[in-house]
Formats: structure tokens, C-alpha cells, sequence
């Protein structure tokens, strides 16, 4: 839940961030989202019996857009790539929607104010 929540909130800030508002949000839901998504993985390669390195921690969480996905796909096989394909469709669904809720009430805010 909290990777959908950082995602929506990152579809908020791109969809607001053209009209002048901070761009360092941007980099903190980043930053955010790479870590949750870190943990998700490590925590699921512990539950499914097949544990990271403690050491390749750091690997993950800098490499986490290749490294999450190959992670969950070695501990859950071919269902691994169904959930990790679901949630990829289910993210980008949410920003996509979530940045063009948010510029279209910023639009209308302005053309309402003007």
C-alpha cells in the first residue's frame, strides 16, 4: 500500500511541479519509493525461503529498478513475473491518472482565478 501511496503522491508532484512548485518533492518521493521498494524485496526473498546478502542490501536499493524485479522473479519463479507485470501496470495506471487528475485541477484553478 504504501508503494501505491508514494506513487500517487509522485503523479501529484509531477502533475504540479510545471506550474512552479517545488521540485525537490519529486526527489524525496523518489528517494522514498526506492527504499520501500527495497525493503518489499528483501522481506519477500525472506518470507519465500530464498534470502538476499546482507551485503548486496546496498545493491539493491541503488540498482532497484532492475534489481527489485530480478529479485522477486529468482524467489517466485514464473509467478513472480505475473506479480511483478501486475504491479507495473498497477503503478503506472496510478501516476498516469493521479498527474493528470492533479494538472487538470491546476488548469481549471487558473483559468478560474484568471
Amino acid at each position: 500500500m504504501l508503494v501505491y501511496l508514494i506513487i500517487i503522491m509522485m503523479g501529484i508532484a509531477d502533475g504540479t511541479s510545471k506550474y512552479g512548485l517545488s521540485e525537490e518533492r519529486r526527489t524525496f518521493y523518489s528517494l522514498a519509493f526506492a527504499l520501500v521498494l527495497t525493503h518489499v524485496c528483501i522481506v519477500d526473498c525472506k518470507i519465500t525461503g530464498k534470502p538476499l546478502s546482507i551485503f548486496s542490501y546496498w545493491l539493491v536499493f541503488m540498482f532497484y529498478e532492475i534489481a527489485v524485479p530480478v529479485s522477486i522473479i529468482r524467489a517466485r519463479g514464473f509467478r513472480g513475473l505475473a506479480y511483478v507485470t501486475a504491479h507495473f501496470l498497477g503503478m503506472a495506471l496510478l501516476l498516469f491518472i493521479s498527474f493528470y487528475i492533479s494538472d487538470l485541477v491546476l488548469f481549471k484553478l487558473r483559468l478560474m482565478l484568471r
